[in-house]
């Protein structure tokens, strides 16, 4: 590894603090830029050995924030079990066992209900088609008031990541099951599937303020790293232009995610790259480009007939506006 010339300062100590630190484990999965040199590799085989604790397929539990769910005084929603066809109960059923094995839900008999959906999602990693279990939550948050924190405008965190030359990309293992929900949320998170009712004790998918709590949380753990580490809201991007540097950085973003007893799925990973998958964009090297598949889908759009398939055609082709 390169030194640094000149008066010792942090960055140098943790260079060689690195440099003299054994890994204490492996990590096997994540993605290594192939333009990396034999000895840039080793490099990040090391740092990522020294905080192999951290990916797991299991969620973290940090303590650093939990969810509330402000309903004022309102009175309990009760909304009736969707129909499910045949073919899918025994998804539903294995999905809950999942949960259940996870401690992210625990069986309830509060007044609180919402109804189970099944959402396909294709798969980034191979393309395969999958399905999501998801709670229908509009009728809880139409009674939960809102949070004021903002998102970042993904536009602008895609621009600050395109110069780089160095990106790495962190994606958190089911982000929003790392943060645990307030005893008097986990009621109004309860659904009921055939037979049987349950509720969340970690914050879920679906909630009205869900996405403004982990950004807050992500926040909180970055702060004082902003100016090589981005986020939107559980992708964690880490940017530099000269590898010591990056290295450098990634040890700091890796150190504090530890802190907060947070978890990264392993296979979501990029190190070292030029260019990135980020918020639906290859980017770095100074570029930034749509991706392939996503022109495609939008070549082969239907012909819109009525005005809710317009408006879908001019929402996904709007993403995309920069470059028309």
């Amino acid at each position: 590894m390169a030194t640094v010339e000149g008066q010792k300062d942090e960055s140098d100590h943790l260079l060689d603090l690195f440099s003299n630190t054994a890994a204490d484990g492996s990590v096997e999965g994540v993605i290594l830029a192939d333009c990396l040199s034999e000895e840039q590799k080793e490099d990040c085989r090391n740092l990522l050995g020294h905080f192999s604790d951290l990916f797991s397929l299991t969620p973290g539990k940090t303590t650093w924030c939990e969810q509330t769910i402000d309903t004022g005084d309102s009175l309990p929603v009760k909304s009736k079990i969707y129909r499910q066809p045949d073919h899918v109960r025994d998804c539903i059923k294995s999905e809950v066992q999942k949960m259940l094995d996870l401690v992210v839900i625990e069986y309830s008999d509060n007044p609180w209900a919402s109804p189970v959906v099944l959402v396909p999602k294709t798969n980034s990693q191979n393309g395969k088609r999958e399905t999501r279990f998801c709670v229908d939550y509009r009728g809880l948050n139409t009674v939960t008031k809102m949070d004021a924190h903002l998102i970042p405008m993904a536009d602008e965190l895609i621009d600050t990541l395109a110069s780089a030359k160095y990106l790495s990309t962190f994606d958190l293992t089911t982000g929003y099951w790392q943060i645990k929900l307030s005893e008097d949320a986990k009621p109004k998170t309860a659904f009921s599937t055939i037979g049987s009712h349950y509720q969340f004790t970690v914050m879920t998918f679906g909630l009205k303020n869900a996405p403004d709590t982990f950004q807050r949380l992500v926040n909180t753990v970055l702060q004082g790293l902003e100016a090589f580490s981005e986020s939107y809201p559980d992708d964690i991007a880490v940017f530099r232009y000269t590898w010591d540097d990056h290295l450098v950085h990634l040890w700091k973003d890796l150190e504090a995610l530890k802190k907060a007893d947070l978890a990264i799925k392993t296979s979501k990973c990029q190190i070292g790259q030029g260019k990135v998958f980020y918020l639906g964009h290859l980017v770095g090297g100074e570029q930034i480009e749509p991706l392939q598949g996503k022109i495609q889908t939008i070549g082969d759009w239907a012909r819109p007939t009525t005005q809710n398939k317009v408006r879908a055609f001019l929402g996904l082709t709007r993403y995309y506006r920069r470059f028309i």
